[in-house]
């Protein structure tokens, strides 16, 4: 289980424009909150996504929850292991997959050598766990190729194998899947949701169909403050509260329609209409229908995405 508390993470930074004065005095400086006052609790065995547009402060989470900074001011645990206080533990129980991952590994060593070196560090001596890794992630034929002849997609593999060497309960995967070709960010995709359901995992992503396609719960980030909360459904129905219609009739028949509220006719056969309240939406148009005996040859209904969601909540953080 992961859980913060006013979790808070400040950096400094220098205003553009500012003198030397203002430099030397340090009154150019101005500080941004990177995580302001977050609070989470994403449950055991939970697949929780975390969107939000570049610079929003999805890294700088996942390097506190990882140990690799400090946080200016709240709690974050891993298990019940305080991420300042017992760090060591809390290494102990995670796998990093960093944004960064190519810096996670040894472009001049083999595949399988690269996982060998890390199992080393975790006092790993029994290799039968790295194969195991390599045959699961689909590697065996690149194993003894030097990382630097691997594709993006396979190094994105291989850098996912590493963080799962010491098989951790606890996942932080941040961007996994930022930079591959189609297959390959499949692949990852299916391993994790399949072969991982027992992992409590943090996935940041601001690719929003993956993140609707994959996870359980999800919060969105903006200017370090969690702005939405809930299951991808939840989200979707209640941050826009509206769904589309499109209706096909017979052609000339569409202008009867043209009285439905948001309903906008495109030609002679065809309506789009935005409806906040489907079912009256609905039997307003069934009605219309009878009234005049007009024949309904297609009706759809399509839920907002998360995509429009987020654009919506963008906006209105602005």
């Amino acid at each position: 289980m992961i859980e913060t508390h006013n979790l808070s993470k400040y950096f400094t930074k220098r205003k553009q424009g500012s003198s030397i004065i203002e430099r030397i005095t340090r009154k150019s400086q101005e500080i941004v909150k990177a995580v302001d006052n977050v609070n989470l609790r994403i449950r055991k065995g939970e697949l929780f996504g975390l969107i939000g547009p570049n610079g929003a402060g999805k890294t700088t989470f996942v390097k506190v929850l990882s140990t690799l900074i400090l946080p200016n001011a709240g709690t974050a645990t891993i298990n019940g292991h305080d991420v300042t206080e017992e760090d060591a533990l809390v290494r102990s129980q995670i796998g990093v997959l960093p944004g960064e991952f190519s810096r996670s590994l040894y472009w001049r060593l083999t595949g399988k050598q690269n996982l060998k070196f890390f199992a080393e560090l975790y006092h790993i001596h029994d290799y039968s766990r790295i194969n195991e890794l390599i045959k699961l992630f689909g590697l065996k034929d690149w194993e003894d190729e030097l990382l630097m002849r691997y594709s993006t997609g396979m190094k994105h593999k291989l850098a996912l194998a590493r963080a799962l060497l010491n098989d951790p309960p606890v996942l932080l995967l941040d961007e996994p899947t930022t930079g591959i070709d189609p297959r390959a960010s499949y692949d990852i995709k299916k391993l994790v949701k399949n072969e991982f359901s027992d992992k409590t995992i943090l996935w940041t992503s601001h690719n929003l169909y993956e993140i609707d396609e994959i996870c359980d719960r999800i919060a969105m980030i903006n200017n370090g403050k969690i702005v939405l909360e809930g299951k991808p459904e939840d989200i979707k129905r209640e941050g826009l509260e509206q769904e589309k219609i499109t209706l096909v009739v017979e052609s000339g028949e569409s202008h009867w329609f043209s009285s439905v509220e948001n309903a906008r006719v495109v030609n002679e056969y065809l309506i789009e209409i935005t409806s906040t309240n489907l079912k009256e939406t609905l039997r307003e148009i069934l009605d219309i229908t009878e009234d005049h005996n007009l024949t309904l040859k297609d009706l759809r209904t399509t839920a907002p995405t998360l995509e429009e969601v987020f654009i919506k909540q963008m906006e209105e953080e602005a």
